[in-house]
């Protein structure tokens, strides 16, 4: 394994890292049976897809904006006609998403050895709402976003984020993500990387590896 011993800090991204996006599927499946996994997939990853096409345009969407367009694009592709009340209800549920089982435990062990930060493209009071109902606010030092940069992951501008405000170099933090783009995007950057590989998911194959696998917090904590 990669010697972790001169990180001093963990900055970790939010969704599908900590907070579990796709509990939001059952809340679809009440309004639409049948759909609420694929569509919620489908909406994170049309997300994904609008921070890349933003990076290479070398233009900035508000997140919300950004949200409620991948939204509408989702919907259309699995054929719901969702009222604009139900939208803002689910856009809105992420404040009170839940977190993966394994995060509470996890990220109480890691915050007795590491400083813990987010460095998230997302809203930092929508992720604050989600940390607090969750009850794991008190493991972070800061959330960190990308807003004042005007720049979406996996741009490089988008990593500096978290050395800048964190005042380490890039070789004392650690990088904890769940989405392929955005390991191979630290890793690109500097930072040594851990990746969560929740469900089994292949690695992108773009020459580049990550310097640590895990499954959940939990063995992320065993390993460190």
């Amino acid at each position: 394994m990669t010697d972790f011993s001169k990180v001093k800090a963990l900055a970790f991204d939010y969704f599908g890292t900590i907070g579990d996006k796709l509990a939001l599927g059952p809340m679809v499946d009440e309004h639409y049976p049948g759909k609420g996994i694929g569509f919620t997939k489908l909406w994170f990853a049309t997300i994904q897809r609008y921070c890349f096409q933003n990076g290479m345009m070398e233009r900035y969407t508000p997140w919300e904006d950004l949200t409620r367009a991948a939204f509408k694009l989702a919907a259309f592709e699995s054929e719901m006609e969702v009222p604009d009340g139900l939208r803002d209800e689910l856009i809105a549920a992420d404040e009170t998403l839940p977190v993966y089982d394994d995060a509470c435990n996890g990220l109480s062990r890691l915050a007795g050895k590491y400083q813990l930060y987010v460095l998230s493209m997302g809203s930092a009071e929508m992720i604050r709402k989600s940390q607090v109902n969750a009850g794991i606010d008190r493991q972070f030092v800061d959330i960190l976003t990308t807003r004042e940069a005007a720049v979406y992951k996996p741009h490089r501008r988008a990593y500096e984020v978290g050395v800048t405000a964190i005042g380490l170099p890039a070789e004392q933090i650690g990088f904890v993500s769940g989405n392929s783009f955005d390991v191979l995007g630290s890793k690109n950057f500097g930072f040594p990387t851990i990746w969560v590989r929740r469900y089994g998911q292949p690695l992108d194959d773009l020459g580049l590896q990550p310097d640590l696998v895990v499954g959940d917090l939990e063995e992320m904590a065993d390993a460190l």
